[in-house]
């Protein structure tokens, strides 16, 4: 029996559609960067978007419309940061939905003494950002298939918030 050699575009394209877990045995990943978007308008997050910092510094009001949770499945992962390039407070409002019939679970954190807000899980849609909010300002999302978690480090909880609609 002869050996039979596998190009290194074929070798690749095997490895891109692998459809189960790999297995690395202590290896270790080097050189990894996650992806890092920059928004200034509204976006929608995609499933491809799983493990990205969206840094958001908004021209207008802005919508980061999450996708659906059981679309993109549990372990799904990603970062909304707030900016603005002075440092201060935003200029414009920024929204965060989830997807149409669903609701957050999680909360957000006040660094002012002011507590925190929880979500409802029954009706907290969005997550509004006034033009009071400030930068650097940070929420992480995952998905459990079903909606997303959030937790977000904020300066006030009275200027970010889990709302039932968008902020106008």
């Amino acid at each position: 029996m002869g050996t039979k050699r596998v190009g290194l575009a074929r070798t690749q394209a095997l490895l891109q559609n692998l459809k189960r877990e790999l297995t690395m045995g202590g290896a270790t990943l080097t050189g990894q960067k996650a992806r890092f978007l920059l928004k200034t308008a509204n976006y929608t997050v995609t499933a491809e978007d799983s493990g990205a910092f969206i840094q958001v510094n908004p021209a207008a009001t802005t919508l980061i419309q999450l996708p659906a949770a059981a679309t993109v499945g549990a372990g799904w992962t990603c970062t909304v940061i707030l900016n603005e390039d002075d440092g201060g407070t935003l200029d414009q409002i920024v929204n965060i939905g989830t997807a149409s019939g669903e609701f957050f679970n999680g909360l957000i954190i006040g660094g002012d003494g002011g507590g925190a807000v929880v979500a409802n899980g029954t009706s907290h849609d969005f997550i509004n950002c006034s033009v009071s909010a400030t930068s650097g300002e940070r929420f992480d999302f995952v998905s459990d298939g079903t909606r997303m978690h959030c937790t977000g480090v904020v300066i006030d909880v009275t200027d970010t918030l889990f709302a039932t609609s968008a902020a106008a």
